[in-house]
C-alpha cells in the first residue's frame, strides 16, 4: 500500500475516534481543511491549530457521532480519494445518515489537504483536476476500508415531526446529483450575497 495512502488511513481513523491532535500529526502545518462543498455550514480552515479547532467544533456538535471510511484509493501520486459515511445525532436536529466523497493531498510526507464533497463523484472530480484532467485507472491503488470506530447507540429519539422525516431509502444517482447541484447552487447564492 502506497505511503500516502496509509498515512490518510491512519489520520482518517484516529478522526473517526474522535481524536483530531492523531489525525492533524500526520499533517503539514499550513494544512487546508475544506468543508465547503459537503456541508451548507462548512468552514474553510488553513493551519493546523485553526483546523483542530475546526474539528473540535464540528465533533462536539453531536451528541453521538460515527464515521467510517467505506472505500479508499489512491487515484495519483499523494492524491487519495474515499467514500466516507458518517451517523449520529446532532445535538440541535435529526439523526444523520449521510455518505459524502473526500479528497486528501499528501505531499512531502504530510497531509496538506483535506476536502469534502457532497458526493465521491465529486471527490474524483476534484482529483482529475488536480492531476491534469484525467486518471490512470493502472496508477490506482486500493486501500478498503479504514476500521470504523465504535458507535455510540443515541438515545431514543423523539418520533420524528412529518417535515422531518428521515429517509427510508438510498438515494439514486440522479437525486443524489440533483441534491449536488441544489447544494452548489445554494453556496453560490450566499457567496454571491456576502460579495454584494
Amino acid at each position: 500500500m502506497p505511503a500516502s495512502l496509509e498515512m490518510v488511513k491512519i489520520a482518517l481513523q484516529a478522526y473517526g475516534n474522535g481524536d483530531c491532535e492523531i489525525a492533524l500529526a500526520l499533517a503539514d502545518p499550513l494544512v487546508r481543511w475544506d468543508e465547503r462543498a459537503s456541508r451548507p455550514d462548512g468552514d474553510l480552515v488553513w493551519k493546523r491549530d485553526e483546523v483542530q479547532k475546526a474539528m473540535r467544533h464540528y465533533l462536539d456538535s453531536w451528541e453521538s457521532y460515527s464515521f467510517e471510511v467505506e472505500d479508499i484509493a489512491e487515484v495519483g501520486p499523494g492524491k487519495v480519494v474515499g467514500i466516507c459515511r458518517e451517523r449520529g445525532k446532532p445535538k440541535d436536529g435529526v439523526a444523520v445518515d449521510r455518505r459524502f466523497g473526500g479528497l486528501w493531498v499528501v505531499e512531502d510526507g504530510k497531509i496538506t489537504s483535506w476536502a469534502t464533497y457532497l458526493t465521491p463523484k465529486e471527490a474524483v472530480r476534484a482529483a482529475k483536476e488536480l492531476l491534469g484532467g484525467s486518471l490512470d485507472q493502472a496508477q490506482v491503488k486500493r486501500g478498503g476500508p479504514v476500521e470504523p470506530a465504535p458507535v455510540e447507540e443515541p438515545p431514543p429519539a423523539e418520533p420524528p415531526r412529518a417535515e422531518e422525516r428521515p429517509r427510508k431509502r438510498a438515494l439514486t444517482k440522479s437525486e443524489e446529483q440533483k441534491r449536488a447541484a441544489r447544494a452548489r447552487a445554494k453556496l453560490r447564492k450566499r457567496a454571491s450575497r456576502q460579495t454584494a
